[in-house]
């Protein structure tokens, strides 16, 4: 199933695009020299054929990957790091001052956790050139889990949570989802599942197609022990029972099945998302297949589900997420469509022109590749594309428009995201004020003064 999404509201400065000609949705790669409490970071910069560094003091602890560096500092305060090539340097976060914080860096998503289980996430937007962060949870004794971009927790009392930063969205969306007494969490490939005391059983990921976390209640037995891989999860409890069950994308549901309810039966394990164990007469397997349920002695059918999200708009650069939520898989590759390969579950993607892209996603596991294909309409408003480093800026203010910049303004027009002039006016000084009404969305505002011509675009987002 394929959906698409078009998004249009995020803060966008024009500059110059480039191509993405690095290997993750970050940024370059980024080299980290430490002297006593001073690390030096170093990246080349591509488009001004050019190293770049700088140094950060007070830094207690630090990891870097994939473009991304996190620290944190003796008072408990999380900084992130990246080279943003359209802004020419690093861009720098700061989200936490927490006594006894530790911090986790993987898939471009930094994590944190205090002493006192004050946890957070934060994500870099290279649309909005913005670090985005948020704090979701504040329970004691928080245990942090971060993998595949879904940040995780569960709490001395059992309260399970999860987190993920939604582009079309804008914002990290979190949701608790158990909080039974004595719960244990798993986070994989998206899916979090997790099992109390007791032995109840449940699931979630985060649906992009519906904007919200999406659990399921799948066993209640004694003595229940789980098992998670490539969007399956599996249980057995004490007395030999056993199940599994997936998210149906169809359907938006999970399906779950019990399978055996042998004494003998053994722990389960997942390969390729078929769950497989033996018991007295020999081994055992169950399948989801592709006419979505449970088969007894079947392979999983790999089931390939995209979502590549066009989170810029019509503005420039054109910024795409590509979501990947499939069943079975151990590996993905994004054929972007211009030339460029991202060999991950997911990331960010900056395509240089517009066009029609049709990125295809491949997944495989040890014995199977299967393809789906998406959608990206990148297409820019039909104002004059010309641009400059000047300061000219705007913003909105009680639904009017404000414009600035450090030569006269000129001539002063404004486009909405279709390429339609919905407001104009002429003036030599170096700002002036747009009543409006202006509803919600992007507009490019076009300012011509002293022989010099600059767009900027802005959004009116509240």
């Amino acid at each position: 199933m394929i959906r698409i999404f078009t998004l249009f509201a995020f803060i966008q400065i024009a500059c110059a695009a480039q191509a993405q000609n690095f290997p993750w949705g970050w940024g370059p790669e980024i080299y980290v020299n430490q002297i006593g409490s001073t690390i030096t970071c170093t990246a080349f910069d591509p488009a001004l054929d050019m190293t770049r560094t700088q140094s950060f003091t007070a830094v207690s602890n630090w990891t870097h990957e994939d473009g991304v560096v996190a620290t944190v500092s003796l008072v408990g305060t999380v900084q992130g790091i990246v080279y943003d090539i359209e802004l020419g340097n690093f861009s720098v976060g700061q989200f936490n001052s927490f006594t006894g914080t530790t911090i986790t860096n993987r898939d471009g998503v930094i994590a944190w956790v205090s002493a006192s289980g004050t946890l957070g996430a934060a994500i870099y937007d290279p649309f909005q050139h913005q670090w985005r962060s948020g704090q979701f949870s504040s329970s004691s004794g928080n245990q942090l889990q971060n993998r595949d971009g879904v940040v995780s927790w569960v709490s001395s009392a059992g309260v399970v949570g999860a987190a993920v930063y939604d582009p079309a969205l804008s914002t990290w969306r979190s949701e608790e989802l158990s909080s039974n007494t004595g719960n244990t969490v798993r986070n994989a490939d998206g899916v979090v599942a997790w099992v109390s005391s007791a032995g109840s059983v449940g699931a979630a990921l985060y649906d992009p197609s519906m904007h919200a976390w999406r659990t399921g209640q799948l066993s209640t037995n004694a003595g229940n022990a789980t098992v998670l891989g490539q969007g399956v999860v599996a249980w057995k409890s004490t007395s030999g029972s056993l199940g599994a069950a997936a998210y149906d994308f169809e359907t938006n549901v999970w399906e779950s099945g019990q399978f055996s309810t042998a004494a003998s039966n053994s722990m389960p394990t997942i390969t390729g998302g078929t769950v497989e164990w033996t018991n007295m007469n020999g081994p055992q397997r169950y399948g989801y297949t592709s006419a979505h349920q449970w088969q007894n002695n079947a392979l999983t059918s790999l089931q390939c589900e995209y979502y590549p999200i066009n989170a810029s708009g019509s503005a420039e650069p054109h910024i795409a997420y590509l979501w990947c939520l499939s069943i079975g898989a151990s590996s993905y590759s994004h054929n972007c469509d211009d030339g460029h390969t991202i060999t991950r579950r997911w990331g960010w993607k900056a395509y240089a022109d517009d066009g029609v892209y049709y990125p295809t996603l491949s997944i495989s596991n040890a014995s199977n590749t299967s393809t789906c294909n998406g959608e990206l309409a990148l297409i820019s408003t039909q104002i004059d594309a010309v641009r400059t480093r000047s300061n000219l800026n705007a913003y909105f203010v009680d639904g009017g428009l404000q414009v600035r910049n450090d030569v006269p303004l000129g001539q002063v027009q404004v486009f909405d995201a279709s390429g339609r002039c919905v407001a104009t006016t002429m003036t030599n000084a170096n700002a002036c004020e747009l009543p409006g009404p202006f509803a919600l969305g992007i507009y490019a505002i076009r300012a011509g003064g002293n022989g010099t011509v600059s767009t900027v675009r802005v959004c009116n987002a509240r």
